[in-house]
């Protein structure tokens, strides 16, 4: 056994643990989320009342993201995994609040679009189109490949965890015409 653990502890609950500043980064993250995603409701009149629900599940969804990347899971399966939280919580307060669920799952998931990657990859096409030398043209070609995959499987991901949920819980239903 390994020096520290206790008895009913194991190498698995050492693994989930995440050190001070790793908590630090996920709290900073969540904190941005939960300005971020109001801020982009009320781009489109989200009724105020709503705010502080779309803040506090904008803060849940991304901190969870962070988490479990940070927990060693990589970002595509963190981002779909964090979007079904979203999703499911809507699932649960949109009928109840007599609001549809875009209204709130869109603003959530602002903050886990994939940014940096898009730029990156946008950045490596321009160097492709003009490349100084075989090896940079090589060097941006796999930028853009690696930032460009990573930024479709994120939106994909987004896409993926905002739609299937509902899959499972709401009844299709047929109207006669």
């Amino acid at each position: 056994m390994p020096k520290g653990m206790g008895s009913g502890q194991t190498q698995m609950d050492l693994h989930l643990m995440l050190s001070n500043e790793q908590w630090l980064t996920v709290m900073y993250h969540a904190l941005a989320a939960a300005v971020i995603g109001p801020a982009f409701a009320m781009l489109f009149t989200v009724p105020g009342r709503y705010l502080t629900l779309i803040a506090l599940v904008s803060a849940l969804s991304r901190g969870s993201r962070d988490m479990f990347v940070m927990m060693n899971v990589e970002v595509i399966p963190a981002t779909f995994i964090a979007c079904s939280i979203c999703s499911l919580i809507f699932i649960y307060f949109g009928p109840r609040l007599k609001v549809p669920r875009p209204i709130f799952t869109v603003p959530c998931i602002i903050s886990m679009i994939p940014g940096v990657d898009a730029f990156n990859a946008l950045v490596a096409l321009m160097n492709v189109a003009e490349p100084e030398s075989n090896a940079v043209l090589n060097d941006q070609i796999l930028v853009l490949f690696h930032s460009g995959m990573r930024s479709i499987g994120i939106i994909f991901s987004i896409a993926i965890g905002l739609a299937i949920p509902p899959l499972f819980f709401y009844k299709y239903r047929h109207v006669k015409l």
